[in-house]
């Protein structure tokens, strides 16, 4: 009973009666609406690069309304009824309007016209004519913000945070159609929450893996210098030791030599070959050169790939 009162977001349903006169469809005068939509639009064919690909140019786009009321059960203008302000800025109001008209209207052309046209790269299609209107009669729910101003009742749209909703659906058809529409999305995020997560493990794994190779290369090349350093001690004592009597023996030189040359990488021709290449087993590469060859590893022999690979020394 008070003067003024205000529910936030409100829900009523009703039926559509007009508040003054009524706005005629154009194309059938039986038929009488609150909101009327109009629409021209151009269709035509134009070639780019070419490709053509169709065109719509809007020449006329009109929309029209009165004030209109909603009386609960269609029992007459004597009954409670609220007023419907602002339908226009309702969400998807044009999805609710009825189709009155639709006609395409075809562009007369000749051989000749056709020709220009189509050297010109453009051709005109025809009009397509709509028109939409929000019948007097017809059930109507809306849902938003309800104002009472002394003895009138109006519906108005809510604060940011609501939408404004009018819709010829009924409520529990309107919330059915909500909830499956956030099945859809939950199932999208959780299909996307899937793959993201899919996706973080796969760069983690990989991001471990490259940090793991780089470690086990690194500790291979400390024991392969560590090995190599003891060798050549072990070898320099023993060339000590021998030195005098393979100085005095040229053929036992010559054939040193020839070891030596045989015993050589064969990749930089200068280190000995400390590596065994596994699986194919060839001894042919330093240990330099083994962790410079490119990836994915091959054999420099016999090109079979290179699954890993171990230490080895000749005597």
């Amino acid at each position: 009973d008070a003067p003024y009162s205000v529910i936030p977001y409100g829900c009523i349903e009703g039926v559509i009666y007009p508040a003054g006169a009524t706005l005629k469809s154009n194309f059938n005068l039986e038929k009488e609406g609150v909101m009327q939509h109009t629409s021209l639009v151009e269709h035509k064919s134009r070639r780019v690069q070419g490709i053509w690909s169709d065109v719509k140019n809007v020449i006329r786009d009109t929309l029209e309304m009165i004030p209109f009321y909603l009386v609960p059960h269609g029992e007459g203008l004597h009954t409670t009824k609220v007023l419907v302000t602002e339908p226009n800025s309702a969400h998807h109001i044009d999805e609710e309007l009825s189709v009155t008209h639709e006609n395409f209207i075809q562009t007369p052309s000749d051989i000749i016209k056709k020709g220009m046209e189509l050297i010109s790269g453009e051709v005109h299609k025809g009009y397509q004519e709509t028109e939409k209107m929000l019948l007097v009669g017809r059930h109507l729910m809306a849902i938003g913000k309800l104002v009472k101003e002394g003895e009138e009742i109006k519906m108005m749209p809510p604060s940011s945070d609501f939408r404004y909703i009018l819709s010829q659906k009924t409520k529990d058809e309107l919330v059915r159609l909500h909830r499956n529409k956030a099945t859809i999305y939950k199932v999208l995020v959780g299909v996307l929450g899937v793959a993201g997560a899919t996706l973080i493990c796969v760069l983690v794994y990989r991001y471990y893996k490259k940090i793991k190779n780089y470690k086990d290369e690194q500790r291979r090349k400390e024991e392969f210098q560590r090995l190599r350093d003891r060798e050549e001690q072990r070898r320099a004592r023993i060339a000590h030791r021998r030195n005098p009597e393979t100085l005095l023996s040229n053929t036992n030189s010559d054939t040193s030599d020839n070891d030596w040359d045989q015993s050589k990488c064969v990749v930089c021709l200068t280190n000995e070959r400390e590596v065994v290449l596994l699986n194919c087993g060839h001894v042919c590469v330093c240990g330099d050169c083994a962790f410079a060859l490119p990836e994915p590893k091959k054999c420099p022999v016999c090109r079979e790939r290179v699954e890993r690979f171990v230490t080895t020394f000749t005597p």
